[in-house]
């Protein structure tokens, strides 16, 4: 069992060109303007590709702000954004001991999830983080006063000798999760583990 005296460190290489990576909540707690900063480029990511309206510049607005309401301590997020298609996908990323509380808490929630329908386990194997899972499951939600959505939700579990990678994905823009079957492996490949380090 990994000292609680030590923690993972580890950084992340992805492609820019097809997700955008959110600030963390510490940095928004420190300086609450980033929000805004990272909003405008976030339209300029999709502007890059193609001139945005005026309905498209609020639509994207309103999602990189429900996005960005979602940041969290201790989880890397990114909104998977390709180039000229509307997205609404969040990539979360977690890297924990496997023997750790956190490792407990993401297995139980990826085993269990009320109301999922069409889960789908399918064996993964990585050339750098080893073998897992990958669980591919849709849930019904109903919005306050909006109509009926349903929610994709991919959850990839990794272990890497004492190292869980934990991977989910999210959204309501259901055909983009097949571009992002093509990436996510990419994604998990550029998780770059280093040495531990003092807590």
């Amino acid at each position: 069992m990994v000292s609680p005296s030590f923690r993972l460190s580890w950084d992340l290489d992805y492609d820019a060109a097809q997700f955008i990576p959110l600030p963390g909540a510490a940095e928004i707690a420190d300086r609450p303007e980033i929000a805004r900063t990272w909003v405008d480029a976030a339209l300029g990511h999709y502007e890059s590709v193609a001139p945005l309206t005026d309905g498209d510049r609020q639509g994207l607005t309103v999602t990189a702000q429900a996005l960005l309401a979602m940041v969290e301590p201790f989880v890397t997020r990114l909104w998977f954004a390709p180039p000229g298609v509307y997205s609404d996908v969040l990539v979360s990323v977690v890297v924990t001991d496997v023997e750790g509380e956190t490792a407990r808490t993401i297995v139980e929630g990826v085993t269990t999830s009320p109301g999922a329908t069409a889960a789908d386990g399918v064996a993964i194997e990585t050339d750098a983080h080893g073998s897992g899972i990958l669980i591919r499951r849709t849930s019904g939600v109903q919005p306050d006063g909006g109509r009926a959505l349903l929610v994709a939700q991919w959850d990839l579990l990794l272990e890497n000798g004492d190292v869980l990678i934990a991977v989910n994905a999210m959204g309501t823009t259901l055909p983009v999760f097949a571009r992002l079957e093509e990436e996510l492996l990419n994604l998990v490949e550029g998780i770059r583990l280093s040495d531990r380090v003092d807590a």
